[in-house]
């Protein structure tokens, strides 16, 4: 692992860049491993695609990573790019700080929350064997995505050795490119010079391979190719597009008129069944039935083909195993901004209570609106009836407006007529909480522990508020007092 910065070899400069114009780099050290791809890369990456190597130096104190939560430090480490990639171009990312201890806490963040199975970089797969690689010369982390064409490296910190020797794996981290090429001797040569204390054998390999290169004459020949016919083949580039334009038209015509014809026979048998249907209509009907059998569904408005309505239910649709999972971590978003009169572990026994110990019930309420048209959404900030006194607002939906896939399955319930389905999507949208969404169940903590609605049945039917369930549970009488 050399020192030496290397800026100035034949494989960069004026002339190469526009050779390797498709081989770059961004916000590097030095030119080492700019020049070190395009002598890899050569005779292996296509001219229409791209590869960049490209460093992150991120100046954030341990004390701010330790303070964030898991996605806001993603949302700090990671970059769109990486979300996002261009589907023709290979790329390399090094991330790094420039606090060694902020950068061992990011190496443990990484490590919990990212790659295959994990919330975050799911399409990325850790290359554990990259880890034990370079153990002893750096203590970093290496990605790689399921299509092979680019790899994210987070590293502790990194030097000018660091940056040098993190080369010798480049074939590793962009597979793709060389599953069917491997590496000649020379090349391999080139890579393990990386690792070296001398940056003498890496400068004079570098300058063999550019010795391969005719650099002026690759430029004349790759960018004047075709040049001489470049006129007849644009002619003929615009001939084929008007004859396939002349042939798209002829058959859009054709199809409109088909379409046409298809239309009135559609229609004609629709309009045939929905007088029949409307024929038969007497007495009340199923979706009727439904709402005045279900005591936990209140209709507030009914207009056209639209219907504004309350359900009210328990919270009893959520993963069990989230919940016990969260609900012992007293940092973690469920003890979020709670109530200064209830204590962490007050509230951890409030939560078992509801949700592990069956002790008591907390009752929930949300407000819809089904447009048996458009589809089902839901009110946020709503102003519940008196009937919805005794329920506390599913934060989900009162905060966020979300219902997730209930939205697309009441879509599937309406094609098929069935609305009683389709009602009933709200109904279990209502009753879920989502223990890995941590902006809900913050809210959920705070709003469940500031409430002074007796929202908390116990087994008997009786209500308490959220503090007179803690005080019940603390072995006192319960407090009708409210909590501010």
């Amino acid at each position: 692992m050399f020192n030496k910065c290397i800026y100035e070899t034949s494989l960069n400069g004026e002339a190469a860049d526009r050779l390797f114009s498709n081989i770059s780099g961004s916000n590097v050290l030095d030119n080492t491993f700019t020049v070190t791809l395009r002598a890899l890369l050569r005779k292996r990456l296509p001219q229409n695609e791209t590869v960049k190597v490209a460093r992150r130096e991120l100046h954030i104190p341990v004390n701010d990573i330790s303070a964030a939560t898991t996605s806001e430090c993603m949302r700090l480490f990671i970059p769109d790019s990486v979300r996002h990639p261009l589907p023709s171009g290979h790329s390399i990312l090094i991330i790094c700080m420039v606090h060694p201890d902020a950068g061992e806490r990011m190496l443990e963040i990484v490590r919990a929350n990212t790659g295959t199975g994990k919330r975050h970089m799911s399409n990325y797969t850790r290359r554990d064997d990259l880890t034990a690689f370079y153990a002893r010369k750096a203590n970093a982390l290496f990605y790689t995505d399921d299509t092979g064409m680019n790899t994210v490296i987070f590293t502790d910190r990194l030097d000018i050795k660091h940056f040098h020797v993190l080369q010798m794996m480049i074939p590793k981290y962009l597979p793709h490119l060389f599953a069917d090429s491997p590496l000649t001797e020379m090349e391999t040569a080139l890579l393990k010079s990386t690792g070296n204390k001398s940056a003498a054998e890496y400068e004079t390999l570098i300058e063999e391979f550019a010795k391969e290169l005719d650099i002026r004459a690759e430029i004349i020949r790759t960018k004047l190719a075709g040049f001489e016919t470049v006129f007849e083949r644009i002619r003929v580039d615009e001939i084929k597009s008007e004859i396939a334009g002349y042939e798209s038209e002829y058959e859009t015509h054709i199809s409109i008129l088909r379409d046409l014809a298809n239309g009135i026979q559609d229609r004609q048998y629709i309009l045939a069944g929905l007088e029949c249907d409307i024929n038969k209509q007497s007495g009340d009907s199923e979706l009727m039935e439904y709402f005045m059998c279900n005591k936990n569904l209140s209709i507030i408005r009914v207009a056209g083909t639209v219907i504004e309505f309350v359900v009210h239910g328990y919270a009893d649709i959520y993963d069990a195993d989230a919940f016990e999972r969260y609900v012992i971590n007293h940092a973690g978003y469920m003890y979020n901004n709670i109530n200064h009169a209830v204590t962490k572990p007050q509230m951890e026994k409030l939560y078992h209570a509801i949700f592990s110990g069956c002790r008591y019930k907390l009752r929930l309420c949300a407000a819809y609106t089904a447009d048996m048209r458009i589809g089902l959404k839901a009110y946020r900030s709503y102003a519940f009836p008196a009937e919805s006194k005794t329920y506390f607002p599913n934060p989900h939906i009162q905060h966020f407006g979300c219902i997730g896939n209930y939205a697309g399955r009441f879509q599937e319930y309406m094609r098929k007529k069935d609305y009683v389905g389709a009602i009933d999507q709200a109904v279990v949208s209502a009753r879920n909480l989502n223990f890995y969404d941590s902006a809900v169940i913050g809210r959920l903590a705070h709003d469940l522990s500031c409430s002074a609605t007796k929202c908390i049945e116990k087994p008997d039917g009786s209500l308490l508020t959220p503090l007179e369930a803690i005080k019940e549970l603390e072995g006192g009488t319960a407090c009708q007092d409210p909590l501010f």
